[in-house]
C-alpha cells in the first residue's frame, strides 16, 4: 500500500510539473505580455548618468537611453555634461511614468548626425526559431511543419 501510495504521489506531482510549464506549441496557456506604446520623441538636453545608464532630462521626465555606452569610445563628445539631441522611441517604465526609455534612431552630438537605427534585414524579418539560419536547415522544418 505504501509503494502505491508513493507512486500515486509522484505521479501526481509529475503531471503538476508538465501542465504548471505555461505555453504549449499549440498556443495554450499563459497570454504573452503586450508590450507598452511607445511614441517618437525628439529630446534635447545634456548627458547625464541615471541608474547606471546614460540619460537626458527634459522638462520634468528623465529619458533613459540603453546601449548608448557601446559608442562612447567611438565618439569622442559623447560625454557627461555634452549636449546632445536625440530621437526615437520612447515608453514610459511600470515604475514611474516620468523616467522613461528611449531606443534612439538619431543621435545629434557636436554638430554631427549619428544614425543609431538597427537596419532591418530580409534574413532577420524571417519567422522561425534560426533566424537566418532557419532557411538553411530544411530537414528541421519539415520536422517542425508536422508538429513533432
Amino acid at each position: 500500500m505504501k509503494r502505491f501510495m508513493l507512486f500515486a504521489l509522484l505521479a501526481l506531482s509529475f503531471a503538476a510539473a508538465v501542465s504548471a510549464q505555461g505555453r504549449d506549441r499549440w498556443g495554450r496557456g499563459f497570454p504573452e505580455p503586450q508590450p507598452l506604446p511607445a511614441e517618437q520623441v525628439t529630446v534635447t538636453g545634456n548627458l547625464t548618468i541615471v541608474q547606471g545608464s546614460l540619460a537626458v532630462k527634459s522638462g520634468d521626465s528623465t529619458y533613459l537611453i540603453p546601449g548608448l555606452l557601446r559608442y562612447t569610445g567611438f565618439i569622442d563628445s559623447l560625454k557627461d555634461g555634452a549636449q546632445v539631441r536625440l530621437e526615437g522611441a520612447a515608453t514610459s517604465t511600470l515604475q514611474d511614468a516620468k523616467i522613461k526609455v528611449l531606443r534612439v534612431s538619431k543621435l545629434t552630438i557636436g554638430g554631427k548626425d549619428y544614425d543609431l537605427a538597427r537596419p532591418q534585414s530580409a534574413a532577420s524579418a524571417q519567422p522561425g526559431p534560426g533566424g537566418p539560419v532557419w532557411p538553411m536547415m530544411p530537414q528541421m522544418r519539415m520536422r517542425h511543419n508536422r508538429g513533432w
